[in-house]
């Protein structure tokens, strides 16, 4: 570094600036007539000064931080110990007649807390204007309307509530630091005010929201403010009366794109203790924003609590949400967590929808909130995910009859669709995973229904500052974050709608593509039942009381079959030693998947190219941390179960050359089949995890030869297509990347197998159990054969029947039509949801414009009703916030559409019908 050899010189000039001498000849820098003794921290110029002319200077500025010379160094002083006293009610510069001086006003800047001397104008120019008032004109916010001696300017207000949207700072850290930046030795440590900072801030928070929304202009003020009218709504999502277009309720065909997506969850971590009560920290906002009426909730919980069933029983796994609906307390919590409700497609918090947890997620709790923010003007079809949906649900209509009318749905049940997030349905069963998948269901595009995750991690980091808060300021400051938090979505959602259409508009192409190229190799040899498959989906999707075409009807061994066997011995058996909170079984389950995490990333890695953009090289380095993060916590819980395994990492941290770091893929792992041959497992009869891998291991095996056996299939019907029908270079072109995409999987099924072979043979060993190798072997290259000749290069008379299709069939051919038709079904339905993704992605962007313009004409109309000319001018202002708003997501959606490739000949349409009769005949093109 070129400045560590200019150190010197910088210090140097750090130490003239406490000089007098080096920075002044001693007389005043602006008047010349007296010493100048003083000088301002906060002004550019750094001019010394005397007090006459600093007074003088500062009447527009009373706030700065000064020193004054001692004869031996500079000393903080106030302007006001100065003798500046700033006049309110007159012009700069004017005085008042009658004054009303307070010698010790306490004022909080953004660069510290001030001791300043204010006069109030008592004269008859301001006879009716209140103090507090008068400072409201001066842009300082008063700590208390009856004789105010503290106030907060309006810039060290915003300048908090913005940094702890960004940051999350608390208050108590943001006014200690302007407290140390007035004194940081203690020796004179300004008044205390942080209480009635905190007042404040409160206030500031809440007023703002009322003067963004209008109340301000409207008849009613603040008292006509309605239920949930502070919150900022999603202006993507459809609001009926507000972005939708004319006989949208009449079109049937196309009526699927104005449902609207809902998303639930709950948040365990933005828990209240104990402290204060309704009585002594009530709300300000009373249920205006995102938190619904605290009254009325605990009404509601009063009242059914014991008619509502706190828990039913589940046909599903054993999840969190419902195992602990009436044990998850918290000792000295008032509140254990937040239920909310959000935009599925869009992460913004809903009006209404919102409220504290007393006892786990209980459907008492989670009703509430749904049922109060679906009565904010929605359209009659909706889409709810929710991460435990397939229990939920089935009696919620039931329950919500019991309540009252207020909380009763227009929609009826046929008209509302429940699914469970992606990233939460692993975690059901086989059978749930079929039947509430986004993936697999109709008119829903690429939701993933995960949107309150991502809102929650925007929020998680408010926990420690507000689990000590009373109820109300709790509530309002969560209710000020959750707006803030929907205005950057707003700001940003053109933006973000426009990426996701380039991104959903090549992945349609090639999605479109490869069912038809699939369709059509199927179509040679399997036309009857590709319609009958297609019949049998179409029929699933009008009514999914109907047999699912996704569920396979043979039960093969599956690792997560064994996953959950494992799980319940661990339960019923006393011989097996839980030393962690993970099971033995689920931390070799979490190994096997970081196994393949790292495999992944390998592959991704080899694919970058030396051509790679910037992009996909971060894409690649945020997903090396986050496999390095969760092998990191993985090998935590390995120090329970194998602490032998420390000494081989110490080890390997020995041979690593100092400040060397190991990339996540080369992290070893050391589960039990490679830590057995180095010595790092414990032996004993409770040490289970060596089983627990096989078991694991053996399933594993099973399921990548099913994989494998799929993926085989597909190229054998590829191979067809290209050989019957691919003609000319660009059908060539499309076959051979299709082709490419096939063998890939195919290389990926191999290795996966292989590894899961090698250990179950070091594991076995150990345990002298081979039995499984009667149905398993090792896979040769030449094993890895399709059903026909295509792949093989073989003569007829030298072929025979790899051994992979001879394991673990259940059903010999129907088991093969089955697999064919559940690979049809999601090949289906991959390019179906792209196709919708791209039709609801423009349909919400012309929802996001409208609504920008709606916003615009009602700031206009205001500026039309009001008096007040601040209230006019305001009401202007917003209303050409909302224009360019607007004007700016048009240009971005244009410029998305120019920047689009034409239409590829393969797939001609945007919205291309891929059920019709033999549309994906390759001759048709």
């Amino acid at each position: 570094m070129v400045w560590k050899s200019q150190r010197d010189e910088f210090l140097e000039e750090i130490l003239r600036s406490e000089s007098y001498e080096q920075t002044t000849h001693g007389d005043c820098d602006k008047c010349g007539l007296e010493r100048g003794q003083h000088r301002c921290l906060s002004c550019f110029d750094g001019q010394m000064l005397c007090r006459t002319c600093i007074i003088e200077l500062h009447q527009a500025m009373p706030f700065h931080r000064v020193e004054g010379w001692t004869g031996s160094y500079f000393k903080k002083i106030s302007l006001g110990d100065l003798g500046l006293v700033i006049q309110l009610g007159h012009k700069l510069g004017k005085t008042c007649q009658i004054p009303a001086i307070v010698r010790s006003f306490v004022v909080i800047d953004v660069d510290g807390i001030h001791t300043v001397q204010i006069s109030f104008c008592e004269c008859t120019r301001n006879v009716e204007v209140a103090r507090y008032r008068q400072l409201l004109r001066s842009r300082l916010w008063p700590a208390t309307t009856i004789f105010p001696q503290t106030a907060a300017t309006f810039r060290v207000l915003n300048l908090f509530q913005v940094l702890s949207f960004m940051s999350k700072v608390s208050a108590y850290e943001f006014y200690h630091t302007l407290a140390r930046l007035s004194d940081n030795t203690g020796l004179h440590p300004p008044p205390d005010r942080y209480n009635a900072f905190l007042r404040i801030m409160r206030e500031w928070r809440h007023l703002r929201a009322l003067k963004r929304f209008g109340r301000g202009h409207e008849p009613g003020r603040i008292e006509g403010t309605q239920p949930g009218e502070l919150a900022l709504r999603c202006p993507a999502c459809p609001h009926p009366h507000v972005n939708l277009p004319d006989g949208w309720l009449q079109n049937r065909e196309k009526r699927w794109l104005y449902r609207l997506f809902v998303a639930v969850d709950a948040n365990f971590r933005l828990r209240r203790l104990n402290v204060s009560d309704e009585l002594n920290d009530p709300s300000l906002n009373q249920g205006y924003a995102y938190f619904v009426e605290e009254e009325g909730f605990k009404a509601h919980l009063k009242e059914y609590g014991d008619i509502i069933p706190e828990e039913e029983k589940s046909t599903c796994n054993n999840h969190d949400a419902v195992k602990l609906a009436n044990s998850r307390g918290g000792k000295g919590a008032a509140a254990t967590g937040v239920g909310a409700v959000v935009c599925g497609r869009h992460d913004m918090k809903r009006p209404l929808s919102v409220g504290d947890l007393q006892k786990g997620e209980r459907y008492l709790n989670m009703d509430y909130f749904i049922l109060s923010t679906l009565t904010c003007d929605t359209p009659p079809d909706l889409v709810i995910s929710y991460d435990i949906a397939c229990q939920w649900h089935k009696n919620f209509f039931v329950r919500m009859g019991k309540y009252p009318a207020q909380l009763r749905l227009h929609q009826i049940e046929g008209n509302i669709l429940y699914l469970v997030p992606k990233f939460h349905l692993p975690a059901h069963i086989l059978q749930c995973r079929n039947d509430f998948s986004f993936n697999f269901s109709a008119k829903v595009g690429r939701t993933d229904g995960e949107a309150p995750e991502r809102g929650w991690a925007a929020t998680n980091a408010l926990a420690n500052s507000t689990k000590e808060m009373g109820p109300g300021s709790r509530r309002d400051t969560l209710d000020d974050h959750f707006g803030d938090y929907n205005w950057r979505k707003v700001i940003i959602l053109a933006s973000i709608i426009c990426d996701k259409y380039k991104d959903a508009v090549a992945a349609r192409a090639q999605h479109v593509a490869e069912f038809i190229s699939y369709e059509d190799a199927l179509w040679v040899e399997h036309s009857t039942a590709v319609d009958q498959w297609r019949a049998m989906v179409l029929a699933w999707e009008s009514d999914r009381t109907k047999p699912n075409p996704f569920s396979p009807t043979l039960r093969p061994v599956t690792e997560n079959a064994v996953r959950l066997e494992l799980a319940r011995e661990e339960k019923t058996e006393s011989s097996i030693e839980i030393r962690h909170d993970v099971s033995p079984s689920e931390f070799i389950a979490q190994g096997l998947q970081l196994e393949e995490a790292q495999v992944r990333l390998i592959d991704d890695i080899k694919e970058l190219g030396a051509h790679s953009t910037d992009l996909q090289r971060t894409r690649i380095q945020q997903q090396a941390n986050r496999i390095s993060r969760k092998v990191d916590a993985w090998i935590e819980i390995q120090k329970v179960y194998m602490p032998k395994t420390s000494l081989l990492r110490a080890r390997d941290d020995d041979r690593r050359p100092p400040g060397v770091e190991t990339h996540p893929t080369r992290i070893p792992l050391y589960l039990p089949s490679t830590a057995l041959r180095l010595g790092a497992v414990d032996p004993g009869p409770k040490n289970t995890i060596i089983n627990d891998e096989r078991r694991l291991r053996l399933a594993q095996a099973h399921d990548t030869l099913a994989m494998l056996r799929d993926h085989l299939l597909l190229k054998s019907y590829l191979m067809i297509w290209r050989q019957r029908f691919s003609r000319g270079q660009r059908y060539g072109t499309k076959a051979n990347t299709l082709m490419h995409r096939v063998e890939t999987k195919i290389s990926a099924d191999a290795a996966r197998y292989r590894r899961a072979y090698a250990a179950l043979d070091a594991v076995s060993t150990y345990l002298h159990q081979h039995e499984w190798k009667k149905g398993l072997f090792p896979l040769k290259p030449e094993d890895i054969s399709g059903l026909n000749s295509y792949d093989d290069l073989r003569s007829e008379g030298h072929r025979s029947l790899s051994w992979i299709w001879k394991t673990n069939i259940q059903g010999g051919e129907e088991g093969l039509q089955e697999a064919l038709r559940i690979e049809w079904c999601k090949s289906r339905a991959r390019a179906q949801r792209w196709q919708e993704e791209c039709e609801l992605l423009a349909e919400e962007i012309r929802r996001v414009k409208v609504t920008f313009q709606f916003h615009e004409k009602v700031w206009k109309d205001r500026a039309e009703k009001v008096d007040l000319l601040g209230a006019r001018a305001y009401a202007l202002k917003q209303a050409a916030l909302w224009q360019e708003l607007e004007k700016s997501a048009a240009e971005q959606w244009s410029s998305t559409l120019i920047s689009l490739p034409p239409l590829s000949h393969e797939v001609p349409d945007a919205t291309l019908n891929l059920d019709s009769p033999r549309h994906t005949s390759a001759s048709s093109f």
